[in-house]
């Protein structure tokens, strides 16, 4: 038997003793969510369709390279293509109390846009809470983490302001998976 032989056979051995003590159908990729306590929630905040104020179809809010600590606040609009009405983040008002501090209010982690603070469109009253998403991808970052069976931190215990580090315990537990599953497929399927 040659070296390659010999490695090959030694390759097989293992992946049998793997296979027999963990079902390959006990892992998939669907079961495990990996991502999820390394993606901070601002990374969603791009293109955010939302309920237009003016005929309450879907609008988008446009963000561009929208950072948190980098922003050009007259990049930010919101545009819908059904009414055509057309909003730039310049224009809205800014705080009333003086004693707050001077800029923008913008609101991270609630059911509305964080710039025009309108409410989204990827929300549904769910349980008596609010099931809620910026995008499709933010969509699927969460069906991804609420239908895992296993969610790895993979030694990231430092990131706490991960999207599952943040999210609440009625969108955790095994016992409202599957009703929160058919919900992110309904709201997927928003039009």
């Amino acid at each position: 038997m040659g070296l390659q032989e010999h490695r090959q056979a030694k390759r097989s051995s293992a992946q049998n003793f793997i296979n027999a003590f963990f079902p390959s159908h006990r892992f998939t990729m669907i079961e495990r969510s990996k991502n999820s306590y390394s993606t901070m929630l601002y990374e969603f905040v791009k293109d955010i369709p939302v309920v237009c104020p003016s005929c309450e179809s879907k609008a988008i809010v446009k963000t561009k390279d929208y950072h948190l600590m980098q922003r050009e606040e007259n990049e930010i609009q919101l545009v819908c293509t059904a009414c055509g009405y057309n909003q730039k983040l310049a224009k809205v008002s800014h705080r009333v109390n003086t004693s707050q501090k001077q800029g923008q209010i913008l609101i991270f982690g609630a059911p509305v846009d964080p710039f025009f603070h309108l409410p989204l469109w990827y929300r549904l009253d769910l349980m008596g809470e609010t099931l809620w998403a910026y995008n499709l991808e933010h969509l699927s970052l969460l069906e991804q983490h609420i239908g895992a069976k296993l969610r790895e931190r993979n030694q990231q215990t430092t990131r706490i302001r991960s999207i599952g580090a943040r999210l609440p315990k009625w969108m955790t537990a095994a016992r409202n998976r599957k009703e929160l599953l058919s919900a992110i497929e309904k709201l997927k399927n928003k039009t």
